[in-house]
Formats: C-alpha cells, structure tokens, sequence
C-alpha cells in the first residue's frame, strides 16, 4: 500500500491542536489518530493499535513502541537479510508540542556478515492523522521530518496493513546513513496476547509496587508473529530490495520504575514454523542474578497457533560464555543453553558484532539462532534477541534502569505504586 493511498482515507492534519495548560503541566499528547480515550480498558482492536495520549500516560513512566524485525531474502542476491525497526513514544518535548520520538534501526546481512545500526533522534513538528477511533476504516499516520533524520508509521484496518518508513543522514562510528521503505500485512494468527495473557511488568521491582489501578510497573503487549513484509532499502552505497516474514509487537504501559533494563528477551521461528519468545529479568549487574521467579515465555504451534505460555523457573536462559564488545566494552552473554518445557536447545549470534547505541547506552539488538543436541548441533531456529543492561547512573545521578533524564520530562507519580489499603467501614 502507497503512502497516497494510506493518505487517501479521510485523514485529517492534526495539526495545532494540542491544548493550552499551565507552565507545571505539559499538554496531553493528542490529534487525530491518537488514542486518548481507552486509557486502562480492556483491548479494544483496531483502535489501540494507535499510540497513546490523553492524561492517563502524562507521568514518566509511560513508554510505548511499534516493534518491527524482518527475517527474509534480498531479492537479488538472495542473500538472507535483517531488518529492525522500533519507533518509541516517551517523555516530552516542549518546545515540539510531543513526546520525545526516536527510532532503533539495524540491518544484517546474514551471509556476508554485513551490519549497520543507528539511532534517529527526530525533532521539529509531529504530524498525526487518522480515522474516528470506531470508523469501520480505521486508521492513522504519524511523521516527523527534521531534514537528518525522519520517520513515519502508518496502518490501515481494512487491509491489516502496517507501513513503515524513514531515513537518516548521521554517518559516525555508531550511525549508518541510510533510507527505507518497507510494508506489512498481518497473516495467521492475527494478533497475540504476550507474557500474562497481555500484560507484562518489564523488569524486576524489588518493592514490588506494580499496581493495575493506575498501570504502575505493567504494560499492555501484543504482538503479530506473522507479517508478509516487503520493501527497499538504501544502505552501504547500494540499494537492497528484501521480502520477508516479520515480527511485529506493540507494548506500552507506565512501567519505568523498576530494574526495567535488565533484562535478555528474543522470539524464534523454528525450521518447521514453530514460535517461541520469553523474556529472563535480572536484578544483578552485567547479567548476573536472573530472577527465574518472574521469567515468561510462550511457544506457539506453526500449524495449529495452539498457545503454551510459562512462567517462573520452567524457562531458564543459561549463559556459558560472555562476549566483550570492543565498541563499548560491556560484555554481553551471546552464548549459551535455554531450557524450555519444549526441551534444551544452544544459542549464538549471526556474528557477535550487533551493538547499537540508544541514548541510555549501549545495547544488542540482533540475529539469534539455536542449535539443538549441544552447541555444534544442527541450527533449527533463527530468531532476533534484545540484550540490554543499563546499570551506570546517569549525569544526574539516576539510576540507569529509569531511562535517559530526555526521556522523563514528565512529572512523576506519587500516587502510581501499589499500597496495602483497608476499606474504611465508617468506624
């Protein structure tokens, strides 16, 4: 589907149409093709596909993103390929009137080792757009276009159809320049719940304060594990034309409170279609101390979508050799045994060498695979993993798991954490 065409369907400029408040309280993010209304409700589809505005997310805590990883073939070369894309919603920036919205982006060349990564830092005005939030042609656009760096997301209800694109002319030791377009199609089966039947707390609260009351150290996670995915991309002098099968994942919630990023998560596609993803949390530094307690995973059948989800010490990811990035010098544990109520299967990189840098540090964001038998078995899963360990306080003195201070220009939330309460019998 053609930007026109998504641009077709009775959208509306948002432009302008943030509210007036006082110098205390930054406005609600609001416009056309914003969801402000649905706040803790139960999901409503297509609707809160949307980002997510009004009052109810105007703390620092609130975090959301449209999470995209591609697996698939350059066309002409045939060559297997990665493509990751995550647009993030966080904070606020007065002087643009939005919250804060970057982008993670990396690409891999499976065969050939090739690997580029950078981080989009947009600013300037946000154009939103969309449909009524029950129009029966349900849609939305956001963009952003400061001249280095642009992206634009873009979905459309009645071909279950996502739109991806954006560009970035940065070029340093951590940014790639580079441009793409690329385009999505939800297939079977649709629309997964994720961690506990759709919510997750990301991260470990020692003081245990998650509170479903006010969204407090939870999230709201669904993801679509099966995406006919096409699109072009220019990067390293060349335009490459990729087909693929993507992975794509909304989450958002008010969760960054607790030892948030700690954490190694990652999804698999197996040889005969199978699915698999689980997240471990750990309360130590550098990936020491997991806690097993609070670990999720889910396998899902290829052929039948028939769900198994586990928690607690029933996944345990067990790293056997750590990898240190000359980069950045953090060590990572690129490799190692997962055991799974499915069986033990190896883990390892594409290559080792898939470190990006995001504006709370350094992170890996990249090909995965698992062998089974030992670690020379035989590959039978690819996959994409996350592995991110933000421990070192910041300038300001905060601790890393919050989030860079850019991202929490929001007032906090006093009344956010969970307490013991006594209903009051009017003695």
């Amino acid at each position: 589907m053609t930007k026109n065409m998504v641009r077709a369907a009775a959208f509306i400029l948002a432009g302008g149409l943030f509210s007036a408040v006082s110098a205390e309280t930054p406005p609600p993010f609001q416009g056309p093709g914003v969801e402000t209304e649905t706040g803790q409700a139960l999901y409503q589809l297509p609707r809160d596909h949307a980002w997510h505005g009004g009052e109810f997310y105007q703390k620092n805590d609130f975090n959301e993103w449209h999470y995209i990883t591609v697996l698939g073939r350059d066309v002409d070369t045939d060559e297997r390929i990665s493509v990751f894309w995550v647009p993030l919603s966080q904070g606020w920036m007065e002087e643009d009137g939005h919250p804060l919205h970057n982008v993670l982006f990396a690409f891999h060349n499976l065969d050939t080792g090739e690997f580029h990564t950078a981080l989009l830092y947009v600013t300037g005005p946000m154009e939103t757009e969309g449909s009524a939030p029950n129009a029966e042609d349900f849609n939305f656009r956001y963009e952003i276009d400061d001249g280095m760096n642009g992206f634009a997301t873009a979905y459309d209800y009645p071909t279950e159809t996502w739109q991806f694109s954006g560009y970035n002319k940065k070029e340093d030791e951590w940014n790639a320049p580079f441009e793409l377009d690329m385009t999505a199609e939800v297939q079977e089966p649709g629309y997964v719940p994720m961690a506990y039947w759709g919510l997750e707390s990301i991260g470990f609260d020692p003081q245990q304060r998650q509170n479903p009351e006010t969204m407090y150290g939870l999230t709201y996670y669904y993801t679509a594990p099966n995406m006919a995915t096409s699109g072009e991309i220019d990067i390293g002098g060349r335009t490459v034309r990729f087909e693929g099968t993507g992975w794509f994942e909304h989450q958002w919630g008010n969760f960054r409170n607790t030892l948030q990023y700690r954490y190694f998560w990652a999804w698999f596609r197996f040889d005969n279609g199978d699915l698999m993803t689980f997240r471990q949390y750990y309360e130590g530094l550098n990936f020491r101390n997991p806690h097993y307690e609070v670990n999720r995973y889910l396998f899902m059948d290829g052929d039948t979508f028939e769900r198994s989800y586990h928690f607690g010490p029933a996944f345990k990811l067990i790293p056997e050799r750590m990898w240190t990035s000359e980069k950045s010098g953090k060590e990572y544990p690129w490799y190692g045994r997962i055991e799974t109520p499915q069986g033990t299967y190896w883990y390892e990189p594409t290559i080792p060498e898939q470190e990006g840098m995001g504006f709370g540090g350094p992170y890996i964001e990249g090909v995965i695979q698992l062998r089974e038998g030992g670690p020379d078995g035989p590959v039978v899963a690819t996959g994409f993993t996350e592995m991110i360990m933000l421990t070192d306080p910041y300038p300001d003195g905060s601790d890393g798991s919050l989030g860079p201070p850019i991202s929490r220009s929001l007032p906090e939330d006093p009344n956010g954490p969970w307490k013991p309460w006594k209903r009051d019998n009017g003695d």
